[in-house]
């Protein structure tokens, strides 16, 4: 990332960033009425072979620094990265979109 200073304490940073799969997984329920009752199952599965282990991504944020050390920051990550990895996936794209925020403190 890099950083610029637009006044004293209030910052621009810009940069790439690189994302690397730890876990993958998906939780689906269905409900439904069988025989005038409620019938609703619930299952989860890893689905880290059908995601890429990689994302590649643009960082954009603002930051702002106090004298006494006290700083806050909000940053966006534009995901450029298809992260689908399954066949049939270059029909359509998933793409990841994050904001953050962070309170830091720096002596």
């Amino acid at each position: 990332m890099a950083k610029y200073y637009l006044a004293e304490g209030l910052s621009f940073e810009a940069g790439p960033q690189l994302g690397v799969l730890v876990s993958a997984e998906s939780e689906v329920e269905l409900s439904g009425s069988f025989e005038g009752q409620t019938v609703s199952i619930t299952e989860e599965a890893d689905i880290s072979d059908e995601i890429s282990s990689i994302d590649f991504g643009v960082n954009f944020g603002l930051g702002y620094k106090l004298e006494n050390g006290l700083n806050f920051a909000a940053r966006y990550n534009l995901g450029l990265s298809n992260v689908n990895d399954f066949e049939g996936s270059d029909d359509f794209k998933n793409q990841n979109s994050v904001i953050q925020f962070s309170v830091g403190y720096s002596f």
